[in-house]
């Protein structure tokens, strides 16, 4: 009888044991899950759009030549997301990623037509008398845009809160166009671009450097040549170096 108490007594206490190790077992267990989610939510993870607002100091010239286009104004836009390579931080604060999204640029050139020696009617081009005086279009300064298609690898650290590390290296084949006086010049550019981004929250600030070669060719020349019949093979084609030293503003609102 006492024999049969005391083992009792003991299975009792031995389940009572393991009852006790897998109940702090399942405690642990959650308190990993839940830490985890909350690495895995805290900061910006989630916030993988980006859009930029960018302030450029832009130079612009033919490609040989060391004097650039005097330039008045040069803005940017560029709109994105992260494409996050793993979905856990690695060391609970960085992430490897690959950016996709939209470069646009443009810059207002302070480009002059010296006609201070020109007699003729407007728009005449020769000293010798005219039949028929007619206004030719004109384009006034220059504009140089370019639009692109920003793709490259990205390394993100969230070390504390909402603090915000990015530093990128983007490859951007772009369509480029080019407008001074009678001239109006489309182009291609596969440009690179590379920056680093400090954020806290949804707002944040970056610097970034572009650069590139475009060669272009003179659509209104090749169109007039080609209604008259003309040989449009002998067009030529300017190529111009264009970098860009950029500063921005860096705005994260949505998730996705």
């Amino acid at each position: 009888m006492v024999l049969s108490t005391l083992l009792t007594v003991l299975l009792a206490a031995v389940n009572s044991c393991y009852v006790q190790d897998t109940t702090e077992t399942e405690i642990n267990a959650a308190m990993e899950l839940k830490a985890t989610a909350v690495v895995e939510d805290r900061g910006y993870w989630k916030k993988k759009k980006y859009d930029r607002i960018s302030y450029n100091q832009t130079l612009f010239s033919p490609l040989f030549i060391d004097e650039p286009h005097p330039v008045k104004m040069s803005i940017g836009l560029d709109s994105g997301r992260n494409i996050y390579l793993h979905k856990k931080p690695l060391a609970g604060i960085v992430k490897f990623g690959i950016d996709v999204g939209m470069d646009i640029n443009y810059t207002m050139l302070d480009l002059k037509i010296d006609t201070s020696d020109y007699e003729g009617p407007s728009g005449y081009l020769d000293s010798s008398p005219a039949e028929e005086e007619e206004d030719i279009f004109m384009i006034s300064g220059g504009h140089y845009a370019s639009v692109g298609l920003a793709v490259g690898p990205s390394v993100t650290v969230n070390p504390v809160d909402k603090l915000r590390l990015c530093g990128y290296f983007h490859v951007v084949p772009s369509a480029t166009c080019f407008l001074q006086g009678m001239g109006a010049f489309v182009g291609y550019s596969t440009a690179m671009k590379y920056g680093l981004e400090v954020s806290y929250g949804s707002i944040g600030v970056g610097v970034e450097h572009n650069s590139g070669l475009e060669k272009y060719m003179n659509v209104l020349q090749y169109y007039v040549m080609k209604v008259d019949g003309g040989d449009v093979s002998g067009i030529g084609r300017p190529k111009y170096f264009s970098e860009s030293l950029q500063v921005y503003l860096s705005f994260r609102f949505g998730k996705k």
